[in-house]
């Protein structure tokens, strides 16, 4: 437990000053409402008619689709790291975790994710 006090006092005090930051701005911030302000925010700019067609979702998927594999990358380097202390378990942990990203990486191009058509 000891190892982990600082942690969890880091952690207390983040929250703390979250919550003290939202108490804060909603006891001594301005309230003026108005309809310009009440309404949604859509780029500034009023419709002039409805879209044509509708967005394409290729554009999301793929950039949650690299969110996703580069935090998976990311997790490399703490094996890295550890990998001369892990030896053959932290090895043989990290194909295990290259394999599985490897799966999901083909099924992704397989299901056509990263064609623009």
């Amino acid at each position: 437990m000891g190892s982990a006090l600082p942690i969890f006092i880091l952690v207390t005090l983040a929250i703390l000053f979250g919550i003290l930051v939202m108490v804060v701005t909603n006891v001594l911030g301005p309230r003026k409402p108005s309809p310009e302000k009440l309404a949604p925010y859509e780029c500034g700019i009023q419709e002039i008619e409805p879209p044509k067609k509708r967005f394409p979702v290729k554009y999301l998927l793929t950039g949650m689709l690299f969110i996703v594999f580069d935090i998976e990358i990311v997790s490399f380097y703490p094996l890295a790291v550890l990998l001369h202390q892990l030896q053959l378990f932290g090895l043989i942990e990290l194909l295990v975790f290259l394999a599985i990203l490897m799966v999901g990486y083909v099924y992704v191009w397989r299901k056509g994710a990263f064609s623009w058509e």
